[in-house]
């Protein structure tokens, strides 16, 4: 009796702790029902959820899904249409007899073994390009699954730890595509699905590796090619892949985790395409097939010889170019040459002169710069014109600082920001502003009934070199340096602005900009 009265007690606790966990469900066309609870009544948000919390059947008194289960992306309650944006912590798990599921773009999350035990679950689950977080084991145990299509953008969180992977325990999953549009691959994304026998292929808009990622995939074949736009690879990111073959780094690399490549025992070839080499630590290679050969750009070559670890795993093969082809020519064949030009070494300093030919001026290069001569160092093949103008004709293109009078502890300072402009202006464009006959003072005049109230200058830099009233009409300006001058000239009515040049003898080269109101 007392025996019996215990067993009753102890059912009753079951069945307490396996309380209602739903708001309202669904019955589906096949007589399977779904459940659902309000997650943001705002918003109209629902998530997926089982019908019942705690013990181990989380559809007791329920009949679980079964076949193909279709996820709406609404869903009605009580005359409101709400969005499925998540499939809850357990919400099938356990459904052994559901054989495909279909969810849509509106969900964001799936928790933590959403599907877990799913063994009935055949063929391709597709994530959708909008889920941001999937829990831990959420496809544990789904021992039937042979495809995965990796769909979601930037999703952040998959699983945690490699104790709890969300693929784990998938003996048929076979291949894993990642959809072009991806810019993420979580840590821990794949870590275990040992099952992985297709070559990786890795979408061009992939920023990011991230730690663990295809760890102990030890059935990955063929090859992997990181692709160009990622610049980190985490940590353990193909620990242990037994049967990968090759690696292609992409170019934009600059750093690769401990242990990244750690015992992958069948590699071969490594291409590193990095122009300069990647951060590594002692691990990232280690245990790796003393045979594997690693190839690095011709032109590099010295660089990885020299750094850190690299220079520990042997001799380096080499492809592309040795040398970068550095070419410079002028805008116009009579205008002049160009020196310098020629082939250059990774680190080497080129030094581009524009020679002007008699009745041509230097007018910048045609990417902007206007040194003359210019060093740099090469990154590459690059080709450089020197633009050029009649020496007789000012031109500019150059910047414009637009100029801003404030106050600041009852002082009036000047302060300049830079508004990008080209200026191509000849002689005599103004009127109010001259310079005297040995061009060593610039002039202004205006009508008596348009009062001066400020004169400025500022040198190419934007740094103001000179400030004043403006009532002597003139400044004189025989101790500047030479180079590109700016005036700005404040009156009661307007703000005006031009450009001149003074040469190296002090002397001034005619105004190339008018005057412009503000």
């Amino acid at each position: 009796m007392k025996k019996g009265i215990a067993i009753a007690l102890l059912l009753m606790g079951v069945f307490a702790l396996e309380a209602k966990a739903y708001d309202f469900g669904i019955r589906l066309s096949n007589g399977d029902s779904l459940f659902f609870n309000v997650t943001d009544v705002q918003n109209r948000y629902v998530k997926v959820v089982p019908p019942r919390t705690g013990g181990t059947n989380h559809y007791y008194g329920h009949r679980q899904p079964s076949g193909a289960v279709i996820i709406p992306a609404k869903v009605k309650w009580k005359g409101t249409e709400y969005a499925v944006t998540a499939i809850g912590d357990r919400a099938f798990s356990g459904c052994s007899k559901m054989q495909l599921v279909v969810m849509p773009e509106t969900v964001r999350e799936i928790g933590a073994y959403a599907f877990y035990g799913c063994s009935g679950m055949k063929g391709k689950v597709s994530i959708g390009a909008n889920v941001v977080r999937i829990g831990a084991s959420a496809f544990y145990g789904c021992s039937a699954l042979t495809e995965v299509l990796f769909r979601a953008r930037d999703c952040e969180y998959m699983g945690g730890s490699v104790s709890m992977t969300v693929f784990g325990n998938c003996r048929s999953l076979r291949k894993v595509t990642v959809d072009e549009d991806v810019r993420r691959i979580p840590d821990y994304a794949f870590c275990g699905v040992d099952a992985i026998s297709d070559s990786l292929v890795l979408p061009s808009s992939l920023a990011y590796v991230g730690k663990y990622a295809f760890a102990y995939c030890s059935s990955l074949g063929g090859g992997v090619t990181i692709p160009d736009g990622v610049e980190s690879i985490g940590e353990c990111a193909f620990h242990q892949c037994h049967s990968l073959k090759s690696v292609i780094i992409g170019a934009s690399v600059k750093h690769i985790g401990g242990r990244a490549f750690y015992h992958c025992v069948g590699l071969k070839q490594v291409k590193v395409n990095p122009m300069y080499p990647p951060e590594i630590v002692v691990t990232t290679f280690s245990d790796i097939p003393k045979t594997a050969k690693f190839s690095v750009p011709c032109v590099s070559k010295r660089l990885y010889e020299k750094s850190g670890f690299w220079k520990r795993l042997g001799t380096f093969e080499t492809f592309g170019s040795c040398t970068f082809a550095i070419s410079g020519s002028m805008d116009n064949p009579e205008a002049g040459i160009v020196t310098g030009a020629g082939e250059y070494g990774l680190g080497d300093s080129v030094r581009l002169t524009a020679v002007c030919a008699a009745g041509f001026g230097f007018d910048g290069w045609n990417d902007g710069n206007r040194d003359n001569p210019r060093t740099f160092l090469p990154k590459g093949n690059e080709n450089y014109v020197a633009m050029t103008r009649p020496s007789g004709t000012l031109i500019f293109h150059d910047t414009i600082y637009r100029v801003d009078t404030i106050y600041k502890d009852g002082y009036k300072v000047i302060r300049d920001t830079v508004d990008l402009q080209e200026v191509a202006i000849t002689i005599n464009d103004l009127k109010e502003v001259t310079f005297d006959k040995d061009r060593k003072r610039l002039k202004w005049n205006f009508p008596k009934s348009e009062k001066v109230v400020s004169v400025s200058l500022f040198n190419q830099a934007g740094e103001c070199v000179y400030s004043g009233n403006g009532r002597k009409g003139s400044v004189n300006m025989k101790r500047l340096p030479a180079g590109s001058y700016i005036v700005r000239i404040e009156t009661v009515r307007r703000v005006l602005r031009c450009r001149f040049f003074m040469g190296s003898d002090n002397a001034w080269g005619a105004l190339d900009s008018p005057m412009r109101a503000q």
